[in-house]
């Protein structure tokens, strides 16, 4: 990766991490930041144009972490009750051409390395969740390894997720990848 590559990607680090911490409102990073979801859908899209690897992608089904039996809003609820925010400058994850519902990520503090990134999709009987552990975002020291998929491990985030949450896990992989979303095995 060029030093330009890194310095723009530490730059939109910088831009996320003010964006999430700077205006800890509400209406930017909690339930009622909504209006999010559509900005990244578009803003996803475009960077596609730019660099596949920064336009929407297909979840893994190995990201599945279970379902709450819970709406959309009150699982975005839980999730900022809980300590987590909304994550809009996450890259736009996809399910049977259907664009993710709401991501969110819990970080220790905003400068913290790792994040726990939660997916959320409208399910049949409520909220369908899928996860992972990634590097953070936000953290610009972070950013490059981040975007190329380094360090990210599916298991790491499944199993915190189930941790956290009461997961109805049926469907769900028994060993998700101790690795990125499109490890082999």
């Amino acid at each position: 990766m060029s030093l330009l590559s890194r310095c723009l990607l530490a730059a939109g680090a910088t831009a996320g991490l003010c964006q999430s911490y700077l205006v800890p409102f509400r209406w930017n990073r909690g339930p009622e930041g909504r209006w999010w979801e559509l900005v990244r859908r578009r803003i996803s899209r475009i960077a596609g144009r730019l660099d596949p690897q920064a336009g929407p992608r297909p979840i893994a089904p190995s990201e599945y972490a279970g379902s709450l039996d819970r709406s959309l809003r009150e699982t975005e609820a839980l999730l900022w009750d809980e300590g987590f925010i909304r994550n809009p400058i996450a890259r736009l994850k996809v399910r049977d051409d259907t664009p993710v519902a709401g991501s969110w990520v819990y970080r220790e503090s905003p400068l913290a390395p790792l994040q726990l990134h939660l997916m959320l999709f409208e399910g049949e009987d409520g909220t369908d969740v899928y996860a992972h552990q990634e590097l953070s975002s936000v953290n610009p020291l972070c950013a490059a390894a981040h975007f190329t998929g380094e360090g990210q491990s599916v298991a790491a985030g499944v199993r915190r997720a189930r941790e956290l949450f009461a997961l109805d896990t049926s469907g769900a992989a028994d060993n998700p990848p101790d690795g990125p979303w499109n490890a082999t095995s």
